[in-house]
């Protein structure tokens, strides 16, 4: 049976998930997340959308971006998944997948502001239900440039935030009220067949293995030197990722723990 066809009508901004092949934890790490921000920095700067929405977790990443047009995103995200895929290969010393094999995407309509904003909300709220973290701000979403008004050289504001009040600060004490009633829904169990048994069993998820096989030859140069596991970011990239984490990072000052 042949996969469905992608909704991809004009205007819309696109709830974005992509997974980690087999759900491991392969982006756990710092400087691979790092990784990740500056490549959807060059993505933004070669195809032109607008990112209103980033969540980075171990596993997994969320977006709310908007293409130019619909029928933009498909060409968008196979070169984000391509390009991220062989850099975070080339850095962690693997080859084969590292995405799942398909993204999920949902069109949301822009005059359908309470779901953009309970969109927005589940993005940013991945880290408190994950328990990763007890508030909303984390280094590798982008909740604090919506909670701090401040720029953090990736995200821009979704229209439907803007119209949560009439000024800025009003808009940011709204949606961080509307954070803060957030519950989170229990997922169900996954159920755990005999060949998952039998696999765990065996040694998992075969990471160390894939770890000693090296880096693939033919592989495309990146931009920067060297290579093998965890090689120096470029400095943009690396200046971009201290700026994103700075804004939206928790801070020491014992007022935005519950936010």
């Amino acid at each position: 049976m042949g996969r469905s066809a992608r909704q991809l009508p004009d205007g819309c901004s696109f709830h974005i998930t992509l997974r980690c092949n087999s759900r491991a934890f392969l982006i756990a790490r710092g400087v691979r997340r790092d990784l990740l921000l500056g490549v959807l920095h060059q993505a933004k700067k070669k195809f032109g959308f607008r990112l209103h929405g980033i969540c980075l977790m171990a596993n997994h990443l969320h977006l709310l971006l908007q293409p130019p047009q619909g029928r933009d995103l498909p060409r968008i995200m196979q070169w984000i998944g391509w390009y991220s895929a062989m850099a975070l290969n080339r850095i962690t010393g693997r080859c084969g997948h590292f995405w799942e094999a398909r993204y999920f995407s949902t069109p949301i309509d822009p005059s359908d502001t309470r779901r953009v904003l309970a969109t927005l909300r589940y993005i940013h709220a991945n880290p408190k239900a994950a328990g990763v973290r007890k508030g909303f701000h984390d280094p590798y979403s982008n909740y604090g440039h919506y909670g701090r008004l401040e720029g953090d050289g990736l995200s821009e504001w979704h229209p439907a935030f803007l119209q949560l009040a009439p000024t800025l600060e009003g808009c940011a004490r709204r949606y961080g009220s509307y954070c803060r009633h957030y519950r989170p829904r229990a997922k169900p169990a996954r159920q755990s067949h005999w060949g998952s048994r039998l696999l765990r069993r065996d040694g998992g998820t075969g990471r160390k293995a894939a770890g000693r096989m090296g880096v693939a030859p033919g592989q495309q140069v990146l931009p920067w030197h060297g290579g093998g596991a965890e090689a120096p970011l470029p400095q943009e990239w690396q200046q971009l990722a201290e700026r994103f984490r700075r804004t939206n990072g928790p801070r020491q000052n014992g007022l935005e723990t519950s936010a």
